[in-house]
């Protein structure tokens, strides 16, 4: 196999340079990663231990299963190629384990016992091979009894928490990960807003509730309530937690922990970034690059390493100015064609290059008509970020 993954030596098709106060922003032009008739969306990525990456893009309609799934890509190039995808669990949250092997969270959780509980997946450290564990992660220590899943009116076998954003690994040792949801007696269906809280583990599969990171209450604008989120850690050693608040349109959330995720500070709105399922990068010189947007599709890139304050380039300009034929019309939750679902997700690659991936929906958030020739499709830009100073 190979195993080449210094983004610099692949050779990318050459895209544009964007000039903002602090950086020098040079994006790739546009490189496909699949396409599908059928349902190809919500797309995350993973850094594996030997730096390939795998490409997860979920494959069916925007319900609630207890069978999520997905097609699943790999490049051992930095993105510029993919293999063919290959159908797997869902489950975007992922770690890495001492010995190289990468550790998948499901996104969907069942109630079990005191807590909930799952199956999850792992990739043996130079594989390819995504292996359904037997054992089941479980989470426990719930500071209220957790809700189930309510859709169309009945109650499903389903937390109404689930996995979500991305995990780090706690200075003691072990992880944290954040899961959104609903406490037992509330749903989407009455109106409720959403909790979201951290979760701890020694092994990546026994799980304990830390501490709310922002729940119901959160004084910050946005009828859903805290929900999808990105952890990161700063360059000072602090962890951030930036999150969702609404369908579209409202200002992310942010919130910052000096003590590993036990406590953590008032939440404030980002100015100008909005939308859904954040992602967060740290380069090695502390500048902090969030993907995310609903409506449009952007990156936000913050200098001092605070990641309070950031300038934004628009992700849906670049792919419409460099892919005409298949634009993106729309950006948010839409039944249009050339629409996306907004989901993206930022990974470093080395030093000064980031990949940033995408998708764009041929008829929105319905099927596509059998006689129709469209296609829905993921996209990954690559990155190269200079720091003017």
């Amino acid at each position: 196999m190979n195993t080449n993954t210094n983004s610099a030596t692949a050779v990318w098709p050459e895209g544009k340079t964007v000039s903002l106060k602090d950086f020098d922003v040079s994006l790739s032009q546009p490189v496909l990663v699949a396409r599908s008739k059928g349902y190809l969306w919500f797309p995350s990525l993973a850094r594996l231990a030997n730096g390939d990456l795998r490409a997860m893009m979920s494959n069916y309609a925007d319900i609630h299963t207890s069978d999520s799934s997905s097609l699943n890509a790999f490049s051992s190039d930095g993105g510029r190629t993919w293999s063919q995808p290959i159908v797997a669990p869902y489950g975007e949250v992922n770690l890495r384990l001492p010995s190289g092997d990468e550790l998948f969270l499901p996104y969907y959780l069942a109630p079990a016992g005191d807590g909930i509980s799952a199956s999850y997946s792992t990739i043996p450290n130079g594989t390819r091979e995504i292996k359904v564990a037997e054992a089941k992660v479980t989470i426990t220590g719930w500071p209220r009894p957790v809700g189930r899943v309510v859709q169309d009116g009945v109650e499903m076998n389903l937390s109404a928490f689930v996995f979500n954003g991305q995990a780090v690994e706690l200075k003691t040792g072990g992880y944290l990960a954040t899961l959104y949801g609903y406490f037992q007696g509330k749903s989407h269906e009455k109106g409720d807003r959403m909790n979201l809280v951290a979760a701890e583990s020694p092994d990546g599969v026994n799980w304990k509730i830390r501490s709310v990171i922002a729940d119901e209450n959160c004084k910050l604008p946005g009828y859903e309530g805290p929900c999808e989120s990105a952890l990161c850690r700063l360059l000072d050693g602090r962890l951030m937690c930036v999150f969702r608040m609404a369908l579209q349109d409202v200002p992310l959330g942010q919130t910052w922990s000096s003590d590993e995720g036990k406590t953590w500070s008032d939440p404030v709105a980002i100015e100008n970034a909005y939308g859904v399922q954040p992602s967060l990068a740290v380069m090695q010189d502390g500048a902090v690059v969030l993907s995310a947007g609903r409506k449009g599709i952007y990156l936000w890139f913050n200098a001092d390493g605070q990641g309070k304050e950031g300038e934004r380039i628009d992700l849906q300009a670049h792919h419409n100015q460099l892919v005409p034929d298949e634009p993106i019309v729309q950006a948010g939750f839409n039944d249009w064609a050339g629409d996306s679902s907004c989901y993206t997700e930022v990974v470093a690659l080395d030093d000064t290059h980031l990949l940033v991936i995408y998708d764009r929906l041929a008829n929105g958030w319905k099927p596509i008509p059998p006689d129709s020739q469209e296609t829905n499709s993921v996209w990954v830009v690559q990155v190269k970020l200079k720091k003017k100073r």
